[in-house]
């Protein structure tokens, strides 16, 4: 019986073999219609808001994300108009976020100014750095920065 075992087990494992290749040869010989060897493109864009959760997803990677769900749609279609890791009311370390803080450097109004805090938040259905700036005494200054380098005040909210 033994003698037996030993002889059917490799013979088994060849025809199992030799099956599976078969299997995988007729499904890619493109007799089957199901199953096609080249990848389906289309020229038409994509019907969602987001192909992607940052700027030059096709590229390797980007200063603006990665796949990584960003909390808003992108509303624009121009992915220079996306922030690396955005999700609305993270609190960022101003360590992150140096286009920020370099943006504000440039700008006449803010360069002496301290940084208290950075928030990813919306503005106009377009996402920006909510950056609350140290003002005289107990003043505070908040403002919005853009991807794009621009700077807006926030109304109402100064002082």
């Amino acid at each position: 019986m033994r003698i037996f075992i030993k002889k059917l087990l490799p013979v088994l494992l060849a025809v199992v073999l030799i099956a599976g290749f078969a299997g995988c040869h007729a499904r890619t010989d493109g007799k089957n219609p199901a199953v096609s060897n080249s990848p389906k493109t289309s020229a038409a864009p994509s019907g969602s808001p987001m192909a992607s959760a940052s700027p030059g997803a096709n590229e390797t990677e980007s200063p603006m994300g990665s796949a990584s769900p960003s909390g808003s749609p992108m509303t624009s279609g121009n992915p220079s108009d996306m922030i690396e890791g955005f999700m609305e009311g993270v609190v960022v370390d101003p360590a992150d976020a140096p286009f920020a803080v370099e943006t504000l450097s440039r700008h006449a109004d803010y360069k002496d100014l301290a940084i208290q805090s950075i928030t990813y938040k919306l503005y106009e259905e377009r996402q920006a750095y909510y950056v609350i700036l140290q003002g005289e005494g107990d003043a505070s200054i908040r403002v919005y920065v853009f991807p794009d380098g621009k700077v807006i005040p926030a109304e109402g909210e100064n002082g």
